[in-house]
C-alpha cells in the first residue's frame, strides 16, 4: 500500500483498525510499519476519533446568548439590499436617477407615439332595442308598469 492509499483509506475509515476492511488491514499495517509520518498521520486521525466520540461541550446560555446579540448588531449595522440594488446592482446614485428617468421619458414618448396611431374607440350609433326601453310604454322587468 503507497502512503497516498493509507491516508486515503485514514480518511475514510478512521484510525480505528477494526474499522478497516480486512483486506486492507494487512498493507496498513506494513505501511506503519515503515513510515514514521503515516504513523503521525494515524496518531493524528486516533485523536480526531476520539474528539468526534466524545460528548460535545457544554455551552452557557449567557455565551449563546452573547453571540446571539453580537450577530443580531453586525446585521443592523449592514445596509439591506432593496429592489433597487437587485435589478441594478452596485451603480452610483447618480447612473439610477439617470436611468430612472431615461425609462421615464422613454414610457411618455412611447405613449405619446401609441396614443397618435392606435384608433380610437368608435362611437356607435344607438340600437333600436335601446330606444325601445327609453320609450314611455314599454313595460320593464323590475315593476311591471309601464314608464
Amino acid at each position: 500500500m503507497t502512503d497516498d492509499q493509507f491516508l486515503r483509506h485514514l480518511d475514510a475509515y478512521g484510525a480505528s483498525p477494526e474499522r478497516w476492511p480486512p483486506e486492507l488491514r494487512a498493507g496498513a499495517e506494513a505501511a506503519l510499519a515503515r513510515s514514521p509520518a503515516l504513523r503521525a498521520a494515524a496518531d493524528e486521525a486516533l485523536a480526531f476519533d476520539r474528539l468526534l466520540a466524545g460528548s460535545p461541550p457544554a455551552v452557557e446560555d449567557a455565551r449563546i446568548d452573547r453571540l446571539l446579540a453580537s450577530v443580531g448588531a453586525a446585521a443592523r449595522a449592514v445596509p439591506q439590499d432593496g429592489l433597487t440594488l437587485l435589478l441594478l446592482g452596485r451603480m452610483p446614485r447618480r447612473t439610477v436617477a439617470g436611468f430612472c428617468a431615461a425609462l421615464l421619458a422613454l414610457g411618455w414618448l412611447t405613449g405619446g407615439w401609441l396614443a397618435g396611431t392606435l384608433p380610437a374607440p368608435a362611437v356607435q350609433a344607438p340600437r333600436g332595442q335601446e330606444l325601445a326601453l327609453l320609450h314611455d310604454d314599454v313595460v320593464t322587468l323590475f315593476d311591471g308598469e309601464s314608464r
